[in-house]
């Protein structure tokens, strides 16, 4: 390694300010000014603002409104194994077939939608049938729920 001292050393290591430079450095304040403005407009013309009555409004109709679909509960569909296959449970009636379940599911709100829940025994095809059993009784929303959830 070449010793730091000598004719290319000593200008890049040289911290001291030369003798005579009494020079001090100032930025310019008014670019710093101009961008400082060019930034409040840019906000200022991007921000959104909130009508504040119209939101009081929004919120007051819905509160006077007649009940809606949001104070439904979703229909829960349990499918468990039976003797001859699979049984599907809604409320305190449990179903055997695909086609009553159809039939008592189309004569329920379907605002809120239906849940299917199976148990850890329960067949495959049986799970597929309820959610196509919902979604002939003309349900949109139909989600599955696996066991242990």
């Amino acid at each position: 390694m070449a010793p730091r001292h000598g004719r290319y050393w000593g200008w890049i290591m040289n911290f001291r300010p030369r003798r005579g430079a009494d020079e001090t450095h100032e930025l310019p304040m008014t670019s710093l000014i101009d961008v400082v403005f060019l930034l409040l407009i840019f906000f200022m013309l991007t921000a959104s603002f909130v009508r504040e009555n119209e939101l009081q409004s929004a919120l007051l109709a819905d509160r006077s409104g007649a009940p809606g679909s949001a104070d439904l509960l979703p229909q829960f569909v349990q499918v468990r194994p039976a003797r001859e296959g699979f049984a599907f449970e809604l409320g305190q009636r449990v179903i055997a077939s695909q086609d009553d379940l159809r039939e008592m599911l189309s004569r329920l709100p379907k605002d809120a939608g239906v849940i299917v829940r199976a148990s850890a025994e329960a067949p495959v095809d049986g799970v597929a049938a309820a959610v196509q059993a919902a979604t002939d009784a003309g349900y949109t929303k139909v989600s599955y729920v696996p066991a242990g959830s």
